[in-house]
């Protein structure tokens, strides 16, 4: 009896550990290491996530930080043009598993937020749903000052995604041009699951 049991648990164990392993979510370095720049678009297999820079200079994975479970993906700048129409550009993931208090990309992005508000920067739009290409997102703006005294605003926009949260980081000359720059450069492929 207790050997019958004893083999009950430990099959019941090696079901649960292979059960946990298949859920087990992939680390930084696999999702960074998805990303691949080409042709003036940025793609990434991990998220299934494409963006077309317009007339932008793309940085592959300038910062991974495997310890914190975090990367900027990308970073585009816009090549020298009007400044009406200069804009940056960056898709950052950030480790759920890491954030064990998180209960929405609502509350990721307000915490962003009031980080960004204590360096100083006015807030102009405080967290709102959009969707970009067909995935629910929460977005804020802010208000930044480039030292000859011209405008810009930054936009944070978020989405829980494959164990991860998903933003981008976008500065534009104005919440217009950052919420359509967002909606027409991003493109995300629907699971295939």
């Amino acid at each position: 009896m207790n050997r019958a049991l004893v083999t009950v648990v430990l099959v019941a164990a090696a079901i649960i550990d292979v059960a946990a392993q298949d859920k087990k979510t992939s680390d930084i370095s696999t999702v960074a290491s998805a990303g691949a720049v080409a042709d003036g678009k940025y793609t990434n297999s991990f998220f299934r996530l494409t963006v077309a820079a317009p007339n932008g200079t793309l940085e592959l994975n300038p910062l991974v930080n495997k310890e914190g479970g975090r990367a900027r993906l990308v970073q585009v700048l816009a090549k020298q043009i009007a400044f009406d129409n200069t804009y940056t550009f960056a898709v950052l993931a950030d480790t759920l598993a890491k954030y064990p208090q998180l209960q929405s990309a609502t509350q990721y992005v307000r915490s962003v937020r009031h980080q960004l508000e204590r360096e100083g920067l006015p807030t102009v739009r405080e967290e709102f749903p959009i969707t970009i290409s067909g995935v629910d997102f929460t977005g804020a703006i802010l208000e930044e000052h480039v030292p000859e005294g011209r405008k810009y605003y930054r936009g944070m926009y978020a989405a829980f995604r494959d164990g991860f949260v998903l933003s981008f980081d976008v500065e534009a000359a104005s919440p217009e041009k950052i919420n359509e720059l967002v909606v027409r450069v991003v493109s995300i492929a629907r699971s295939a699951n």
